[in-house]
């Protein structure tokens, strides 16, 4: 079967949907090699799922000195437009680093997001595609372990407008695969 992060309409705790997020923090992180995730993503207005990273080292030096690697972010008010990005200091939040690519069906069908990752570049994919790079040096932070995250998120300032007709949504996780 698939992974499934749900994203439900209900009422929890002053907000009006609720979600899931799932890290390896303290289980599993990994520096350098190659990730690949197969994913189908959901749509809706104001969804904003993700497949990202960030630095071990977040707890003591915080973000976004610790850096952070967005192999694929989505707002589905921008729909089958495809987002690879990184933060660290002096580039994050609205002036991050970062690409975006436009791909058919991103919410009907799996697609493969992928990271190639070394001392040199990061590089970022959507089904074999590259559309960024970075080049990566001894004083930026993606030179550490990182853990993954997925999520879900509703809204905010990159999900933008939500659509109150949303009542689910849901993205869905095939696998991850890391080669180091």
């Amino acid at each position: 079967g698939t992974l499934k992060i749900n994203l439900i309409k209900e009422a929890y705790q002053g907000y009006n949907y609720t979600s899931a997020r799932l890290l390896s923090k303290g289980k599993y992180s990994m520096k350098y090699g190659k990730v690949e995730i197969r994913a189908k993503i959901p749509s809706g207005g104001g969804t904003w799922p993700a497949l990202w990273m960030l630095g071990d080292n977040i707890d003591s030096v915080g973000w976004p000195a610790c850096g952070e690697i967005d192999i694929m972010e989505h707002v589905g008010n921008q729909l089958n437009r495809i987002f690879g990005t990184l933060h660290y200091p002096g580039r994050s939040g609205g002036n991050a680093d970062g690409a975006s690519v436009m791909i058919s069906n991103a919410t009907t069908e799996f697609h493969i997001y992928s990271m190639e990752w070394n001392a040199s570049t990061i590089k970022i994919y959507v089904d074999n595609q590259l559309f960024f790079t970075y080049n990566n040096n001894a004083n930026s932070p993606f030179n550490q372990n990182f853990f993954f995250i997925m999520n879900v998120a509703m809204g905010g300032n990159f999900g933008g407008t939500i659509d109150p007709n949303v009542t689910n949504a849901t993205m869905e996780v095939d696998y991850i695969r890391v080669y180091q």
